[in-house]
């Protein structure tokens, strides 16, 4: 089914549910009747600003049909929450799995819902008494309230900071448990920018390293004028122009080829 989306560079993308799964995504609807690599994460595989995002461009690579999954502003509970989508990753021949950020997901600090991850549902007490000076009726989104708590009491935002870090990882790990295929970790990692943050940390993606086949860390540059004031979900990733997303494929797709096996000389 199609509902079409206004995208910049890319006019109308067409949209689709996935079998039972109540989640929409980014067409073209895919073929699952051969072997496919399913590709999860965030707004980054999504490519809002791109005609071809680079699970297509990597599709375009190695000839091998590549499910991309990828939602807007989700966080791993997204995909936790869908077994259809847990499904398909399990059934695909490899998982991309890209390193999401940690804001979109419920922790103890406050509640996001399990089908739009950057909605912020309820904060707790415990983040009404690090931050009493703060009226947090008037968020709807986390990212719009992250902002507010930076500026607003930066030491406190480090409590809370520890809090989202420690739910993701707890998050991620079971994510990775829960997908039963070859699993890559795709970390895009951001570079340069004024004020950019770097909420996922190089011990966290060690972590992670262990549960999972292999890791590939992409790092993007994001020059000083793309990098001011993106903060939140970095403006739902303006950064991630074409070339972005053609360094991804490449890097990516160098590494699928790597890993298949190498044919014996008749």
């Amino acid at each position: 089914m199609a509902y079409g989306i206004a995208v910049e560079q890319a006019g109308e993308v067409d949209l689709y549910r996935f079998g039972r799964s109540k989640q929409i995504f980014r067409g073209p609807k895919p073929d699952l009747g051969n072997p496919y690599i399913s590709f999860i994460g965030g707004s980054e595989p999504f490519g809002k600003f791109v005609l071809e995002p680079y699970p297509k461009l990597v599709e375009n690579r190695i000839g091998t049909t590549c499910v991309n999954l990828g939602t807007p502003g989700a966080g791993p509970g997204f995909f936790l929450k869908d077994p259809v989508v847990l499904e398909t990753c399990s059934r695909a021949s490899r998982c991309i799995v890209q390193v999401m950020d940690v804001a979109p997901l419920s922790n103890r600090m406050y509640e996001v819902y399990p089908r739009r991850n950057m909605r912020l549902r309820c904060v707790s007490g415990v983040l009404r008494s690090l931050y009493p000076q703060v009226d947090f009726s008037g968020f709807r989104y986390v990212s719009a309230m992250i902002r507010k708590l930076k500026t607003v009491d930066c030491d406190a935002y480090q409590v809370v900071l520890a809090e989202q870090r420690a739910a993701w990882l707890a998050r991620m790990l079971e994510l990775m448990q829960d997908i039963e295929t070859a699993k890559t970790l795709l970390w895009i990692k951001p570079e340069g920018g004024s004020g950019l943050d770097q909420s996922v940390t190089e011990e966290m993606i060690g972590v992670l390293a262990s549960h999972v086949d292999n890791t590939i860390t992409v790092s993007i540059a994001v020059p000083d004028s793309g990098g001011k004031g993106l903060t939140g979900f970095r403006k739902d990733t303006g950064w991630m122009t074409r070339a972005a997303h053609a360094k991804i494929a490449a890097v990516v797709s160098e590494e699928l080829q790597a890993l298949q096996p190498q044919k014996r000389p008749a």
